[in-house]
């Protein structure tokens, strides 16, 4: 009983912790957004609901698991709570920012619960509201810069961006008709670097890094978060064509031929009249695809029982990230943010 009301008062006081995290994120956040607007030589007049856009995003404050991700794993290597804020604002932001071209790039209508920017104010506002979210996290970046060990965060954090928007790029290329042609190992190359390098092992690492951790334990982290991404994108996946996926249209990924492990494996072991159908829908832009189109793809899916398949795939991710964990007890330090970090990036694929 001890060891529960142990375990209670420490998750308490994580859970206080990040909360209390969130709140110093955002205003962060809205201050780097504010001074993109201050100019010594001339008063800035705004457009129209200019603040309101670029405010739209970071207003609704997601689940700021990267952050969070990012500030447990400084303060397990010993950071100061004061020294996660920044690192952990230009992160958030990062999200956000990448947020408002990714759901321009799909044409999405919903972001967390409601109208995506774009649909909201055009694409045109938007693609520059993306611009100046993107020079408010170069802003923040730059602050980060100055902090003890900054040079090698900002590194990380280049190399992050640069993994993330070629992962972007493959995602977009096998989109449509071409997510017809990509194959297992595409797929989780897409994951590996969209998902897995800002989402997972980017922030353990930036955070490892804030608490002065060195290469072996940047190596250790990467072992751990890389395949807990891809079990967490795969996860989404599954949630995503059983219309379990909050904040969001349900069945985008088969609205926006994406190339999941579910789409993939359907092809696969769908016989040669289905798989001209399923061609010529993914073919269809998103809006052209109707509720008989979604309604095929669903039937093929269950069919051939491509989503119990993607389960097992995230499974063996999921063992490869545990036994990751296992094999580096000596290596990552074992106190109350260690713990409570493993068990937050449990929840990414937990369904």
């Amino acid at each position: 009983m001890a060891t529960v009301e142990i375990r209670r008062e420490r998750d308490q006081e994580v859970m206080s912790m990040i909360s209390r995290m969130k709140g110093d994120v955002h205003s962060e956040i809205i201050k780097a957004i504010k001074s993109i607007f201050v100019s010594q030589s001339r008063d800035i007049i705004e457009a129209p609901g200019l603040m309101d856009m670029l405010r739209y995003y970071p207003d609704s404050m997601g689940k700021y698991s990267r952050a969070s991700i990012m500030m447990l794993s400084a303060m397990a290597a010993g950071a100061d709570y004061k020294d996660c804020i920044l690192p952990a604002a230009a992160i958030q932001l990062f999200e956000d920012f990448a947020l408002v071209h990714d759901d321009i790039e799909d044409g999405s209508l919903l972001r967390r619960g409601r109208k995506t920017i774009q649909t909201e104010y055009g694409t045109s506002r938007a693609i520059n509201a993306g611009d100046m979210l993107h020079s408010a996290v170069e802003g923040l970046l730059y602050r980060v810069s100055k902090q003890k060990n900054g040079d090698a965060i900002y590194k990380k954090f280049r190399e992050i961006g640069n993994i993330t928007s070629i992962g972007q790029d493959k995602d977009i290329y096998y989109s449509g008709r071409n997510a017809i042609e990509a194959t297992e190992e595409i797929y989780i190359s897409i994951a590996a670097d969209k998902t897995s390098a800002y989402s997972v092992y980017g922030p353990l690492q930036i955070g490892a890094l804030i608490g002065g951790s060195g290469l072996v334990e940047l190596q250790v982290l990467e072992s751990i978060g890389l395949p807990a991404g891809i079990a967490f994108q795969i996860n989404d996946d599954i949630k995503d064509v059983e219309g379990k996926v909050a904040g969001k249209g349900q069945y985008e990924d088969i609205r926006q031929g994406k190339a999941t492990l579910i789409a993939i494996n359907t092809y696969k072991n769908s016989g040669p009249g289905e798989r001209e159908i399923m061609e010529s829908i993914y073919s269809k832009k998103p809006s052209n695809k109707d509720e008989s189109d979604i309604n095929y793809i669903l039937g093929l899916i269950e069919k051939t029982g491509s989503i119990g398949y993607a389960r097992n795939i995230r499974k063996e991710y999921e063992k490869s990230a545990v036994n990751a964990l296992l094999n580096s007890r000596d290596i990552i330090p074992e106190n109350p943010y260690s713990e409570a970090l493993m068990e937050l990036i449990g929840t990414l694929y937990s369904e």
